[in-house]
C-alpha cells in the first residue's frame, strides 16, 4: 500500500489555519468521514448523524475546549468550513480517543501505540519515539501539518490524520509529545479531549511547562503522555481525577509505555476484557531498554519499533476491527530538533527526515 506523507503548511489565524487545512485535504477529509460513518452504521445500525448529535449533547467537551483552548475550536470550525463538513461531525472527528469510551462497547477498540524515551546522555541527545498504532480505517489517510504561529518564532511539526488537529507532534524549542491510550484510566465528560492537549503541549515552549499544563488541565481520557525537551522526558499517566509520572526504576533516565495503567490506580472499573498486546509489547521494550549499559541511538530505535517481537510494529490485516501502525516517529531533541518519520509500518516503509 502507497501512504504519501502529505504535508500542509498552516500558517495565520486559528480560523485561517483551520480552513488551509480542510482546502488543502478537502477530498480526504470527506472520504475518512465516509468511511468513518459507514462504520458506525455498520456497527450501531443507527444513523450516524443521530450518534454523532448525541456524543455532542451528553458530553461537555465542547466547554472544555472553550476554556482550556479556545483559539483551537476556531481553528476546527474553519477545518469544516474549509472541507464543507458540519461542525458537529468535525468536532466528533476531534475526539477520536473519547469515542473508544463513549460510544457502546461493541466499538471496536484497537489497543495501540508503544512509546519511548530516552534523557540526553553526554553527547547523545535526548530521543522521543512511538510507532503510532490505530485502527485500519485511519489507514491512507496520514498527513502532516507544519504550523506556524504569527508574530512567534514557533513552529510544529503535527502529525495527524486528515481532518484531525492532532494525533502526535514536535515543535521547534524542542518539546515533543507521544501518547498512548490507556482505556482502563477514568475519563471524563467534561475534560479536555486528547487531540487538543496536544496541540496545547506543542505550543509551549519548554518541557516543564508542557508538564505543568498536563499536571492542571482535566483530561478527558486515560492516556499516557511521553513529552520530552533538551535534557530529559517524562512519561505522565492520565486520568479525569489523577495524573502520576511512571519511571521503570529509581533513577531511570529512560522511560517506555504501552496501553496498560502501571502506576495510576484511578482505574475504571469492572475491567473491559483484554485479548491484546499490551503486556506483551510492555516487556520487549523493557528488554531492549532497561539496561542503562546499552546506547539507545536513532538506528537502535529504528530496529526497536520496526520490530515483531512484541508485537510492536503492526500491518494492516484489511479485517473490519483491526490495526495497523499509522505512523512511527522519532523526534531527535537537539535544537533545533529533527523528526523521523514513516507512514505505515517501519519495517516495510521508507523513513524520512524533516527538519525547521
Amino acid at each position: 500500500m502507497i501512504r504519501p506523507l502529505r504535508v500542509v503548511t498552516l500558517e495565520g489565524t486559528p480560523r485561517e489555519r483551520g480552513r488551509a487545512h480542510g482546502e488543502a485535504l478537502k477530498p480526504l477529509v470527506q472520504e475518512f468521514i465516509e468511511r468513518w460513518k459507514y462504520r458506525l452504521r455498520q456497527v450501531y445500525q443507527e444513523n450516524p448523524d443521530e450518534l454523532i448529535d448525541r456524543f455532542m449533547e451528553e458530553t461537555r467537551f465542547v466547554d472544555a475546549v472553550k476554556r482550556w483552548a479556545p483559539r483551537l475550536l476556531d481553528e476546527v470550525e474553519g477545518i469544516g468550513e474549509g472541507a464543507d463538513v458540519d461542525f458537529n461531525t468535525m468536532f466528533t472527528v476531534q475526539c477520536g480517543d473519547e469515542q473508544w469510551w463513549w460510544f457502546p462497547e461493541r466499538y471496536d477498540h484497537v489497543e495501540r501505540c508503544s512509546a519511548l524515551g530516552c534523557f540526553r546522555e553526554g553527547d547523545s541527545p535526548a530521543l522521543l519515539a512511538q510507532n503510532g498504532d490505530l485502527s485500519n480505517l485511519y489507514d491512507g489517510f496520514q498527513a502532516l501539518l507544519h504550523v506556524k504561529h504569527s508574530g512567534s518564532i514557533l513552529e510544529s511539526y503535527v502529525c495527524t490524520h486528515a481532518g484531525l488537529i492532532a494525533a502526535w507532534g514536535l515543535n521547534n524549542q524542542p518539546v515533543g509529545i507521544c501518547c498512548n491510550t490507556v482505556i482502563d484510566l477514568n475519563h471524563a465528560v467534561d475534560g479536555l479531549p486528547v487531540a487538543f492537549l496536544v496541540r496545547i503541549v506543542l505550543e509551549q515552549p519548554s518541557l516543564e511547562k508542557a508538564v505543568e499544563f498536563v499536571r492542571r488541565v482535566r483530561h478527558a481520557s486515560g492516556q499516557n503522555y511521553v513529552i520530552g525537551g533538551l535534557e530529559r522526558v517524562v512519561s505522565l499517566e492520565c486520568s479525569a481525577n489523577k495524573v502520576v509520572e511512571y519511571l521503570p526504576y529509581d533513577g531511570a533516565r529512560r522511560t517506555y509505555h504501552t496501553n496498560h495503567p502501571l502506576v495510576n490506580d484511578d482505574i475504571v472499573l469492572p475491567l473491559r476484557p483484554r485479548a491484546g498486546t499490551t503486556h506483551a509489547r510492555f516487556d520487549y521494550l523493557d528488554s531492549r531498554l532497561r539496561d542503562p549499559k546499552k546506547r539507545v541511538t536513532v538506528d537502535a530505535i529504528k530496529n526497536i519499533l520496526g520490530s515483531h517481537e512484541g508485537p510492536v510494529c503492526v500491518h494492516n490485516n484489511n479485517q473490519p476491527v483491526g490495526g495497523v501502525t499509522f505512523m512511527s516517529l522519532i523526534y531527535v531533541l537537539t535544537k533545533p530538533p529533527e523528526l523521523h518519520i514513516t507512514t505505515g509500518p517501519p519495517c516495510s516503509s521508507e523513513w524520512k527526515t524533516l527538519r525547521f
